[in-house]
C-alpha cells in the first residue's frame, strides 16, 4: 500500500477564503465609493438647477418693466447667453416649445 500524505487542501482552502474576503472587501469599498459619487453628482446637478433657476429668476425681475412682457427671443437670447459665459446646459439641451 501507498503511504498516505498529509493534504494540502486545508492550507489552501485557507488561502482560498483570505483570498475571497480581500475581495469582498475590495469590491465592497468600491462599490460604496460608486454610490458615494452618484450621490454628491446629484448634490451638484441640484446646486446647478438652483443657481441657474436663481440667475433666472434675478434676470426676470431687472428686465421687466412695469406693462411689458418679455418675448421668447429675449428669453431665449438669456438662456443662450447663460450657457456660453457660466458653461451652463448647451443650447442642444434646450429648445423652445
Amino acid at each position: 500500500m501507498a503511504k498516505k500524505r498529509k493534504s494540502e487542501s486545508p492550507r489552501l482552502d485557507e488561502m482560498d477564503r483570505n483570498m475571497y474576503a480581500t475581495f469582498c472587501t475590495a469590491a465592497n469599498s468600491i462599490s460604496q465609493l460608486y454610490t458615494q459619487a452618484q450621490q454628491q453628482e446629484k448634490i451638484a446637478f441640484q446646486a446647478g438647477e438652483r443657481h441657474c433657476a436663481e440667475k433666472l429668476y434675478h434676470w426676470l425681475l431687472r428686465s421687466q418693466q412695469p406693462g411689458s412682457k418679455i418675448s421668447v427671443d429675449e428669453l431665449s437670447n438669456y438662456l443662450q447667453e447663460l450657457d456660453h459665459g457660466d458653461g451652463i446646459g448647451t443650447k442642444r439641451d434646450w429648445q423652445p416649445e
